[in-house]
């Protein structure tokens, strides 16, 4: 599955699991300010936690770089032609969807544009307002209030604008600006068209609360006013009305009991319990700590690297985000290496990246730099991995006629770059780092080694020592 549909899929099901959450346990309880921060905790949490790698946090912690800083390696990327699958097909649908709902959007902050391009500065005792001529419901957008105040008698106006001044003061058009975009981009999920809605409720719920403490109306008379106001034409869709379709459940809460503060813990066993669940449905990650191992793939090779890397790009100076943005398919090759050139480039340098593409593959600079530093070609490496699986036979079998002539020497004298060993740690010798390997017997042996030769003397000098002696 593309990387863009599991993270779909991670984050819808994430939403459906909390609004299931406040459909099921919160959505009764009048802790309406603690919803609201449910709702919005709920759609951050769903986008969010789908690129955090939890295998990451309980791994043992290691030793940076790991000590593979000496390694030579070169990766060719596998050229893959790209195809149009039944994946593709869905994410072509899920963008157009996402484009008909950007564009529904875009219509409604342009509807709301025209409203304050019609409107006009007012005030009411002190209180700025902007004043619409049309037939409207009262309504709030951001920092302002628009109100059409020959809809309404004077004895209304305290309460109306009371009311919008709470979604103003309390920026209640964030949390439906966060709720469409999760539509927007979460468009076939059912669940999030419902989270919308219950989004808008409850702000509702927080400013209904809000303006019957302030005391300027009881419950029934500002019930009637809602009732009223439900009759007038709806004002901007992305707006926080006065009233909307769910004027029975408003009056419901405001006649509901308060929730007893025990009820409290239930946030605390919902959010944390809902979090695992969403976190123990999705994929696994990659094993961590020393279980990890070392992808030969230019994403992998780039995750981890820091101020301490060069990259050279078609044997140009580059920078790690140039490298990473090239498709992989534009790529030949990857050349990668550590200890050798800590001290070509600078003190601080530990590492460097080559990066080959199809383009500069026979350029001057991407040739230049292959001599001056050893890297293979392609054409090289294609050869090497060719005859791998015949060298690796040859290694094979000098090991096992090594081990062959060790048997014959049960009690001989092994000596590895002249210094005395046990046979077993000769025999963990890979047979291509082994120089050379000689046998001294009978009185050769005794003259050089002394007692200690009297049954024969084998002598092992690695490749590695007899560099370093010469």
């Amino acid at each position: 599955m593309p990387a863009l549909l599991l993270y779909l899929l991670q984050v819808n099901g994430a939403l459906l699991l909390f609004y299931a959450g406040y459909w099921l346990v919160l959505r009764r309880l009048t802790f309406y300010t603690l919803n609201r921060w449910y709702l919005l905790f709920s759609v951050g949490f769903s986008a969010a936690y789908p690129v955090v790698d939890v295998s990451a946090w309980l791994a043992r912690p290691v030793a940076a770089t790991t000590q593979v800083l000496g390694e030579t390696w070169t990766y060719l990327p596998t050229a893959v032609a790209p195809a149009f699958t039944y994946w593709t097909s869905l994410e072509w649908a899920y963008w157009v969807g996402v484009g008909v709902l950007l564009l529904r959007l875009l219509a409604q902050l342009t509807g709301l544009y025209r409203i304050r391009r019609a409107s006009r500065p007012a005030q009411w005792h002190g209180q700025q307002y902007r004043r619409v001529g049309a037939a409207m419901n009262p309504f709030s957008f951001g920092r302002t209030v628009y109100l059409n105040p020959d809809q309404h008698a004077p004895s209304e106006l305290p309460a109306i604008l009371r009311h919008e001044q709470v979604h103003v003061q309390q920026w209640h058009t964030l949390d439906v600006l966060v709720a469409q975009l999760a539509q927007v981009f979460c468009w076939f999920n059912p669940g999030v068209w419902l989270l919308r809605q219950a989004v808008q409720e409850n702000l509702e719920f927080i400013t209904d609360r809000a303006v019957l403490r302030a005391g300027l109306l009881d419950a029934k008379a500002y019930q009637y006013s809602l009732l009223k106001l439900s009759t007038l034409a709806p004002s901007a869709a992305l707006a926080n009305h006065f009233t909307f379709l769910t004027l029975k459940n408003r009056i419901a809460m405001m006649n509901k009991k308060r929730s007893a503060t025990a009820y409290l813990g239930l946030y605390a066993l919902l959010i944390p319990g809902l979090a695992l669940l969403a976190f123990a449905c999705a994929p696994q990650g990659e094993p961590a700590g020393d279980e990890m191992e070392v992808r030969k793939t230019s994403s992998a090779r780039f995750d981890a690297m820091s101020d301490s890397t060069l990259f050279f790009l078609d044997g140009k100076p580059s920078s790690k985000a140039a490298v990473e943005a090239i498709p992989e398919i534009g790529i030949v090759q990857i050349h990668g290496a550590g200890g050798r050139f800590r001290g070509e480039f600078g003190p601080g340098v530990k590492r460097i990246f080559l990066v080959i593409t199809k383009t500069g593959e026979n350029s001057p600079a991407t040739k230049a730099f292959r001599q001056k530093y050893g890297f293979q070609t392609r054409a090289e490496f294609e050869k090497e991995e060719a005859e791998r699986p015949a060298k690796e036979a040859r290694e094979r079998e000098e090991i096992r006629q090594r081990d062959e002539r060790f048997k014959q020497l049960p009690d001989a004298l092994y000596i590895l770059n002249g210094e005395p060993v046990d046979k077993e740690e000769i025999s963990e010798i890979n047979a291509e780092a082994i120089e050379s390997v000689n046998v001294l017997k009978g009185k050769q042996a005794i003259e050089q080694y002394g007692e200690k030769g009297r049954n024969d003397v084998v002598i092992v000098i690695t490749k590695k020592h007899s560099q370093s002696t010469n």
